[in-house]
């Protein structure tokens, strides 16, 4: 199920629950889904914070207060934990913002992702949130990645304003474009592993060129330009479980 609309409308559409998400500003591997290691040359902070609310200094605040349907089965959810808070060394180009991005799902960081947005349910993307692009960003892109199973291609999705600061459910705003996943379909595919749990890591990437490919190319290919146009980015993982 896909529903095209201009990025203003896609942005007003988002209803999202708001937890603490890891942030971080840096690019991903060279395949595209997996995130690289720092490099020696580079310094950055990002942090994980234990509230449910997230408001970054200097951003917009990416928290919505209203409740989602089909956010979540609950049963995961119990088990996150509160009150840690980490702070890890990074490496990040310059960064022209004071402070990381943030992006928040419908669901909490380490928590069970909703049936709704997998192969056993409407197998729909999950609305996202982020706070305002860092300056420089050309434009912003989404990827999934099942971190068990990287070589198989969820969602890849370029070509969003750069003003837009969330995403709808299901929604491919007007002008993006999206990449061929794994079942050969140019459009988003949700967590269906074959058995046991699986970790799926949703990615806002903001992108400091275009990726100038069009709608339907390979997924392997539009990951690839993306990884390779990144300079900051925010992640959460939910995770999944079958059989």
């Amino acid at each position: 199920m896909r529903t095209r609309v201009a990025p203003s409308v896609s942005a007003a559409a988002c209803v999202l629950v708001t937890l603490a998400v890891v942030a971080g500003v840096t690019a991903c591997n060279d395949d595209g889904r997996v995130l690289r290691p720092s490099r020696a040359d580079q310094t950055g902070t990002v942090s994980v914070p234990s509230t449910s609310t997230i408001a970054a200094d200097g951003f917009v605040d990416a928290g919505f207060d209203q409740g989602l349907d089909g956010a979540g089965d609950g049963a995961g959810e119990e088990g996150v934990e509160e009150g840690v808070e980490e702070t890890v060394e990074g490496s990040f180009p310059a960064a022209t913002d004071a402070a990381a991005p943030v992006l928040t799902a419908a669901f909490a960081e380490g928590a069970v992702i909703g049936q709704r947005f997998t192969c056993d349910g409407e197998n729909v993307s999950p609305p996202l949130g982020w706070t305002a692009a860092p300056t420089g960003t050309i434009e912003i892109a989404i990827t999934m990645t099942d971190l068990d199973a990287p070589g198989f291609v969820h969602w890849a999705m370029a070509g969003i304003d750069p003003l837009s600061t969330a995403l709808g459910e299901g929604v491919v705003p007007e002008f993006a474009i999206v990449g061929l996943n794994g079942t050969g379909a140019a459009a988003y595919t949700g967590p269906c592993p074959p058995s046991g749990t699986h970790r799926y890591q949703f990615t806002v990437h903001f992108l400091a060129q275009q990726t100038e490919l069009s709608d339907g190319t390979a997924g392997a290919d539009l990951l690839a330009a993306i990884d390779g146009a990144t300079f900051a980015f925010a992640s959460v993982t939910g995770t999944y479980s079958r059989g």
